[in-house]
């Protein structure tokens, strides 16, 4: 079997408010669709995070040069080879000519790694009819869920955090996950003690800074944050300290400390675990790496004694930590408001039930694109 063809397709669409979160806002869901086509009539599907996806989209249709006649089944060597592309490798032959792929847009060749690695994943599944989840090694195929959100929202003032969070338990959700960072300490414990009040005592609360703070101000916050009994305090720090001083977070906190959603590979993650104390990994698949990198950074988590907790994307990721030995839950987006793209892009995907991720038996990553969605929705 041979690659023949790779195809990106940018997707945006329009939220109804911007959400702010600790360090950044937003007022459009986006994603990236990736096609990997071959030669015996099989095509992988990825779904990526939609940021650079301009950049991402061209250099997927470049990267054709590369890997078009390899084999799908050898994720390794595909993973290399574009890989390779971000070293000062002498080989020529295996680098693309386009000044796109330069040392600025490292971040966007991950990106677009991912997309080829996942797709060569649900190609994978396909050829052996089995489910991702199954062809790791899984043993089940229902995964705890938390729902994100208490986000800050510009269509409500007043936060509305009650209302959501009862929604969620409607939902069946036993774990909810809130913003931090974006207000004072004092508007924040406000915010953190409403949806501890409204969730009750047994439900998991975790908490994302999204990088809004400097050691000391991530201290003040989880000192005054900790009689809500947080599950988890997730990327606390500024982007400029987020190792070592993160290291010096955990030492001073009882309370996990979660991060990785924001790392380009494994050798990152490797200093998360080493020098910044995390006890729950979150690297996300979908935004660099792709499944190849996710189970090196889940094979070293586990030897040190690290979670896998899941980043966006639950029908790919569920898969991934079904079948990791410390995979232990999946980050969705139930509320269509907030993600349009998962409720209405897809015609067959996992289903999120009683607060729980259920992957189907369909091989590969198990989804289908609605295309008329990606048609109407497509940038540029």
């Amino acid at each position: 079997m041979k690659i023949t063809a790779l195809r990106a397709h940018p997707v945006s669409v329009k939220l109804p408010a911007t959400f702010w979160v600790g360090n950044s806002s937003f007022d459009t869901a986006s994603v990236v669709v990736v096609e990997v086509e071959t030669d015996q009539g099989l095509t992988g599907l990825a779904t990526l995070h939609g940021r650079g996806m301009k950049i991402v989209c061209q250099m997927v249709d470049e990267l054709q040069a590369l890997i078009v006649g390899m084999d799908p089944l050898a994720h390794e060597a595909i993973w290399a080879r574009v890989f390779d592309i971000t070293t000062a490798s002498p080989d020529p032959a295996h680098k693309p000519k386009s000044a796109l792929f330069h040392a600025d847009n490292r971040a966007q060749v991950m990106t677009a790694l991912a997309g080829i690695d996942i797709g060569v994943w649900d190609i994978k599944g396909k050829a052996f009819n089995l489910p991702v989840w199954r062809l790791l090694g899984g043993d089940t195929r229902v995964l705890p869920a938390y729902v994100t959100g208490g986000y800050y929202r510009s269509d409500k003032p007043d936060g509305g955090l009650r209302e959501e969070m009862q929604s969620y338990l409607e939902l069946g959700y036993t774990g909810m996950k809130i913003k931090v960072g974006a207000a004072s300490l004092a508007d924040d414990i406000k915010r953190v003690a409403e949806v501890r009040a409204t969730i009750g005592p047994d439900c998991q609360m975790m908490l994302d800074g999204n990088g809004a703070w400097s050691l000391n101000e991530a201290i003040a916050a989880i000192d005054a944050f900790t009689e809500f009994k947080p599950t988890w305090f997730e990327e606390p720090l500024h982007w400029y300290d987020s190792y070592r001083a993160l290291g010096k977070l955990a030492g001073h906190t009882s309370i996990p400390i979660a991060s990785g959603e924001s790392e380009l590979h494994a050798w990152n993650c490797r200093d998360l675990v080493d020098l910044g104390g995390v006890r729950i990994m979150q690297f996300d698949a979908c935004r660099s790496g792709g499944v190849t990198e996710w189970l090196r950074v889940a094979a070293y988590c586990h030897l040190h004694g690290v979670r896998m907790s899941t980043h966006h994307e639950p029908h790919i990721h569920g898969h991934l930590a079904a079948a990791a030995p410390n995979g232990w839950n999946v980050e969705t987006f139930p509320n269509a408001e907030r993600d349009p793209i998962f409720a209405n892009m897809y015609t067959n995907r996992a289903q999120i039930t009683g607060g729980k991720l259920l992957l189907n038996d369909e091989p590969g990553f198990g989804f289908t694109i609605d295309w008329d969605f990606v048609a109407k929705y497509k940038v540029g």
